[in-house]
């Protein structure tokens, strides 16, 4: 089976480590498989990896999706002033139609929630991985123009071909946002987006030292989107830090943009940023931006805690990968996270998202309770090893063979 996997949109985080990890266990499933990966050029910058993981995965860039220049840019912007963009048009849509062709069995999107459906002529399989698009939480994310354009494609998706989805939230929720529909994903849940998942304590050791990291702390990887809800999670630390015992405690932020907040104290609105004028103050707050591979899975197997207040999500890609190191942690309660305690019987503290003073509790009950946090962490890695990447790729192969046949 010859697959063109078409990472286009430029991504970071869970879901660049997800196609990483899905394209090397499918090579490693089943021998017969070659793959050309077609890349955003962003996308390079986060999964690096994806050029060594196999002699039968060839990477190409997508051209349109490289930086431009400003000539390119100046004519783009007089075009537009000029009235003549065709804002339907998407460049690399365009080129993934002209350099996809029968010579593939199939064609695989990772991204298929976010982008239109190309036009071509083999079996298409896309992953819908949530509808976040569809949200307003305080602030504009996604333009009017492109929720409506993804209204129309996700029923092109649905239709037209095999789509897959991570949990069964998810397809409730297509159920309730497009009742109309006639064919829903197909549920596949993922394995934990571990890259490094034989990384040793003393190895993560060594990485925190040379981070400067020799204080107690809890970490929440994740985007600055208002979806993640870090000003909850703020004033739930503030919270926190004034209980006895937690006085040293920090919180840790990586993802995209949470360098924002490179070193701040956490109050009850928010972070205070601290600057040169705040010399001698100590922080409570670091945020480290987004970091590689390596370095978040030490940050993650080593951390106290690992939290998730977010109040949107498909699954809890972050707490799945702290289960992978039996790394205790506290999430929201909401339906998709109550899911992983049915999929793989994993342990957790669950808080109310939207109560800060709930979630500075349920934080300090557990971490009193270090005991039975570590024993839920341990049972959550020992009940979540039993679901490997091999397990996910044997899936979507499944799929990827009915969508073939059907298309013959």
């Amino acid at each position: 089976m010859r697959i063109a996997f078409v990472d286009n949109l430029s991504v970071a985080g869970g879901l660049s480590r997800f196609s990483l990890l899905l394209s090397k266990s499918l090579l490693e499933r089943d021998p017969s498989i070659s793959i050309d990966y077609f890349i955003h050029f962003n996308n390079l910058r986060h999964i690096p990896e994806i050029r060594n993981v196999s002699p039968r995965l060839n990477v190409f860039i997508l051209q349109t999706t490289r930086p431009k220049g400003i000539f390119s840019r100046l004519t783009e912007r007089v075009l537009s002033k000029l009235g003549n963009n065709r804002k339907n048009d998407d460049p690399a849509t365009t080129e993934i139609e002209k350099r996809i062709g029968k010579e593939y069995d199939l064609a695989y999107f990772p991204s298929a929630h976010m982008m239109k459906r190309p036009t071509i002529g083999i079996p298409v399989v896309g992953t819908l991985h949530d509808f976040n698009w569809k949200y307003f939480f305080g602030r504009e994310i996604f333009p009017t123009s492109f929720v409506e354009m993804m209204d129309e494609e996700i029923m092109v998706w649905m239709e037209k071909g095999h789509t897959i989805c991570s949990s069964r939230d998810v397809v409730d929720e297509a159920h309730k946002l497009y009742p109309a529909g006639k064919n829903y994903p197909e549920v596949v849940p993922i394995a934990p987006v571990i890259y490094d998942s034989q990384i040793s304590d003393v190895e993560a050791a060594a990485i925190l030292k040379e981070l400067g990291i020799d204080f107690p702390y809890i970490i929440f990887p994740g985007n600055f989107y208002p979806h993640k809800n870090h000003l909850n999670l703020f004033t739930a630390f503030s919270l926190l830090r004034k209980r006895k015992g937690f006085e040293s405690y920090k919180l840790i932020l990586t993802g995209m943009n949470s360098q924002q907040v490179k070193r701040g104290i956490a109050g009850y609105r928010g972070v205070e940023l601290l600057t040169k004028n705040g010399a001698g103050r100590d922080f409570d707050v670091m945020g480290m931006g987004y970091q590689p591979n390596k370095v978040i899975d030490s940050l993650i197997s080593r951390a106290r805690l690992l939290v998730s207040p977010s109040i949107y999500e498909a699954i809890c890609t972050p707490a799945m990968d702290a289960w992978h190191f039996g790394t205790p942690t506290a999430i929201s309660d909401i339906p998709p996270f109550r899911e992983h305690e049915k999929t793989w019987s994993i342990k957790s503290a669950f808080f109310d998202p939207m109560d800060p003073e709930n979630i500075a509790d349920v934080l300090e009950a557990y971490l009193n309770q270090y005991d039975k946090a570590r024993e839920d962490g341990r049972v959550s890695k020992e009940n979540m090893a039993r679901y490997t990447w091999d397990n996910v790729a044997s899936r979507y192969l499944d799929v990827f063979r009915r969508a073939i046949k059907e298309h013959q």
